[in-house]
């Protein structure tokens, strides 16, 4: 059974490379292109630094977790 879904982001997928021609660097160079109109439109992108971060405090709470489990 094909989940409708998955079968809606998948020819979404393939609309989107056919436009560009199944080339990644042009489809990689539209989107750095529309950046500045999404971020415009409210998006955000998450910076390298909240990125460690976020990346950091996953690491703390796997650590806290794993603890919490041990000692059950």
């Amino acid at each position: 059974m094909i989940d409708p879904i998955v079968a809606e982001v998948r020819r979404n997928r393939e609309e989107l490379f056919a436009e560009f021609d199944y080339d990644p660097v042009k489809l990689h160079e539209y989107l750095d292109s529309q950046r500045p109109l999404w971020e415009a439109a409210g998006f955000h992108y998450e910076s390298e630094e909240e990125r460690q971060a976020r990346f950091e405090w996953n690491d703390q709470q796997e650590e806290i977790e794993n603890l919490r489990v041990s000692g059950l």
